[in-house]
């Protein structure tokens, strides 16, 4: 499945933060600091610098604690160095706090697949089919359901792609024997898993005949053809 691509324009944002009234006093100095933290952000980013970009989010944080477009940025940051225990573990807090936060249930739901955490992965990534609608995170949700053996579950979700409207029109990546991709259409993905759904089941000549309807119509599936000479 191809990178779902992820971006938070946090500048647009932080200018945005709200302060009980009843904990700024006249002669405070929060603001100020504000708009200083933001401006260090905002050169930190410009210079990549990562560390400096953590730091003040961190510190933003502390003046609104309850900003989930905060906690995205961090969980961003994270996921972008590949720290994925944290990105997942802030994108939680952030979905905790807005539940239709779809950035942070992506970043929650890559990051823990990206650290084996299926089930959780699982969770996030449904709750972003939720928000989305998209056809394509419901075969990521069904694969999942596939890998855990929530057999009934996937058979239905696949079900519901291959009969979508759109199933067609989206392509998917699978690689080729010669080590390049292939682009695949997602109806024709969601067949495949049908088709590995029915071969755990034990059903062989279900499987079977599903494998050969994929490669009627798409000869050079090269992954398809191994699987049913592995069946076979």
């Amino acid at each position: 499945m191809k990178k779902i691509i992820i971006a938070i324009l946090i500048l647009g944002s932080l200018p945005c933060l709200t302060f009980a009234q009843d904990n700024i006093e006249g002669d405070t100095l929060i603001p100020m600091e504000v708009q200083r933290q933001i401006f260090v952000y905002g050169a930190s980013k410009k210079y990549n610098d990562k560390m400096m970009q953590l730091s003040t989010l961190y510190n933003l944080l502390a003046f609104n604690r309850n900003n989930s477009a905060i906690l995205d940025s961090i969980a961003l940051v994270y996921f972008g160095l590949q720290q994925y225990v944290s990105a997942a573990l802030v994108s939680v807090d952030a979905v905790t706090l807005n539940p239709k936060d779809e950035l942070a249930a992506e970043i929650a739901a890559l990051s823990f697949e990206q650290i084996g955490a299926t089930e959780r992965a699982l969770k996030y990534y449904e709750t972003l089919y939720l928000l989305r609608n998209d056809v394509m995170i419901l075969y990521q949700v069904s694969f999942l359901q596939y890998r855990l053996k929530r057999l009934n579950e996937a058979f239905t979700n696949v079900d519901i792609i291959i009969a979508h409207a759109k199933s067609n029109e989206v392509q998917i990546r699978f690689p080729k024997n010669d080590e390049s991709e292939q682009e695949v259409a997602l109806r024709t993905a969601a067949k495949r898993l049908k088709a590995m759904i029915y071969e755990e089941q034990g059903n062989v000549l279900e499987a079977t005949k599903i494998y050969k309807d994929i490669l009627l119509i798409s000869p050079d599936f090269d992954l398809v053809k191994k699987q049913l000479e592995d069946l076979n």
